[in-house]
């Protein structure tokens, strides 16, 4: 089951959610390539084993990890390094890398609103300057700026 490409959806609800990186990092530490995505998501739901206190967190971090993630294809290389024991510290930049990749308001985001500010000797962005910037985002491809809009 691959997951559809999202490089132009955008959804707050991934980037709400956060990087999950601990998350992340114990569910594909025990990823059985196996098992399909849903079995293995239906495990995670199942087992709790990232000791998520709640069940909506459970059911969210696995939302986010079905729709950012293939880990059966695209992202092995990802869940072989968790699964290796890749120190967490090191494989994090790799996990941000692959969530940039479907992540278009973030993507968008570092590319064309923190990395040229910082290069421009600029070190704190204010409200008013990032709602600009989301103003905008249809011109660099993203959908129109009309609430709950998304590309397919």
């Amino acid at each position: 089951m691959n997951s559809p490409n999202r490089s132009h959806v955008a959804s707050s609800f991934t980037l709400i959610k956060g990087a999950m990186v601990e998350e992340t990092y114990a569910v594909f530490a025990v990823w059985d390539f196996a098992l399909s995505k849903r079995e293995n998501l239906d495990r995670l739901r199942r087992d709790n084993f990232i000791g998520a206190r709640a069940t909506t967190w459970l059911r969210d971090v696995a939302k986010v990890l079905n729709r950012r993630f293939d880990p059966n294809a695209r992202d092995r290389p990802l869940a072989l390094l968790a699964k290796s024991g890749c120190p967490i510290d090191e494989w994090k930049p790799l996990l941000l890398w692959h969530i940039t990749r479907d992540e278009f308001l973030l993507r968008d985001f570092l590319l064309n609103c923190l990395f040229p500010t910082f290069v421009s000797g600029t070190y704190c962005i204010r409200t008013e300057d990032l709602n600009v910037h989301l103003q905008s985002i249809g011109k660099r491809g993203g959908p129109p700026n009309t609430p709950g809009a998304r590309r397919p």
